[in-house]
């Protein structure tokens, strides 16, 4: 009989949102040794309410409503706890685990079903909105000092997502397992120098702000008197509203016409569309991890990415591009200074990590491994 997880995420794709990210549906299918009973969370604004809706054998999407801005969080949450441990209960379902993939949402659930099974629990820390929620829910504090005693097992993105949970609530690091996204490309290759100065970025359009687009086209500005032919290519769909923004900021910081917006590409055409490209640049305000970074570093190019975010802490960032102070335009256009300067330098230093291996801990092999370890390693104590 395979063991029973219990799932409990904001974040796995359902019938209520299908187009949520893949990264814990790819957990689930990749290790089927398991049996993996997932409930999908979707909050909706309202002083109440619980619906579910089956989507396959073992996976209920749950609707709950819930006040904005977090008010009354904890005591609804706890209402989702009670439904998911009787439907549970009403289906003979005994879990050996339970993971609630973002600590300090679902982490909340997870705790009280398990005590509930008197079984462990683990938890996953996403950095962008787990840090944030850390930070700014004191009143929270104990409860998930709490946590941090008794999970079993933290899986955080990323490494940087790790050290605001041991100051603030104690965290024990012997508890934590770094686990990167399961990535959509696994092959890795490497590139060669480009004849030109030529940028790429790659993001959804509406989320424009938060990966800086106006701090990256501003930064590209103030390298152009030293790079002539510079320019920046961003691949990405949006809403009407957003590309209608978007081009509005490229007319204003832009009027050379030097940033090109080249909508969407299939995520497979993305390994040889970047090499085209000296570099890949997004100096993003806030990400938990950031999949395109770890795919551009498969296609053997550079990076810019933002310190204490997206991929901050897997590598010295001179073996791979340049890690950079989102908040500030000046070191974004050091930055982009640096991958121009030394395109073919860091394309070699890449192309090492390749070879070497140093690339494996981001693919999907080792991330699998990781979790399948973590998880076989809870269930034998």
């Amino acid at each position: 009989m395979k063991p029973v997880i219990i799932h409990i995420s904001s974040d796995y794709p359902d019938p209520m949102q299908s187009r949520k990210t893949k990264a814990i549906l790819n957990l689930v299918e990749g290790t089927p040794e398991f049996r993996h009973v997932v409930y999908s969370l979707n909050r909706y604004t309202a002083f109440g309410g619980m619906a579910a809706l089956p989507f396959g054998a073992d996976r209920i999407a749950l609707a709950y409503g819930a006040l904005p801005k977090g008010i009354f969080w904890e005591a609804r949450l706890r209402d989702v706890a009670d439904w998911i441990i009787a439907d549970l209960k009403s289906k003979g379902i005994v879990p050996h685990l339970v993971e609630g993939h973002k600590f300090t949402v679902e982490g909340l659930v997870a705790q009280q079903v398990a005590q509930a099974f008197s079984c462990p629990f683990i938890c996953d820390i996403q950095g962008n909105s787990d840090v944030r929620i850390l930070k700014n829910k004191p009143s929270l504090r104990g409860r998930y000092r709490q946590m941090a005693k008794e999970v079993a097992l933290v899986f955080p993105f990323a490494p940087w997502a790790v050290p605001p949970f041991e100051d603030l609530i104690g965290l024990d690091r012997n508890k934590v397992s770094v686990l990167p996204v399961v990535p959509e490309i696994e092959g890795v290759s490497a590139a060669v120098p480009v004849e030109n100065n030529r940028l790429l970025s790659v993001f959804n359009l509406d989320l424009w702000e938060l990966k800086n687009l106006k701090g990256l086209v501003r930064a590209l500005a103030l390298i152009a008197p030293d790079f002539p032919d510079v320019s920046l290519d961003i691949c990405g769909a949006g809403a009407a509203e957003s590309v209608a923004k978007v081009s509005n900021i490229l007319a204003r910081f832009d009027p050379t016409g030097r940033v090109n917006l080249l909508g969407p590409i299939p995520n497979q055409t993305l390994p040889l569309l970047i090499k085209n490209y000296a570099a890949f640049a997004m100096p993003t305000l806030r990400e938990t991890y950031g999949l395109v970074f770890a795919e551009a570093l498969f296609s053997g190019v550079p990076v810019l990415y933002s310190k204490g975010r997206s991929i901050d802490g897997y590598f010295n960032p001179q073996d791979i591009g340049y890690a950079c102070d989102p908040d500030s335009v000046a070191d974004i256009a050091a930055g982009l200074r640096h991958l121009l300067t030394h395109e073919a330098d860091l394309k070699q230093g890449i192309a090492r990590l390749q070879r070497d291996g140093g690339l494996q801990k981001l693919q999907k092999p080792y991330i699998l491994s990781t979790y399948r370890q973590g998880i076989e390693r809870v269930l034998v104590k």
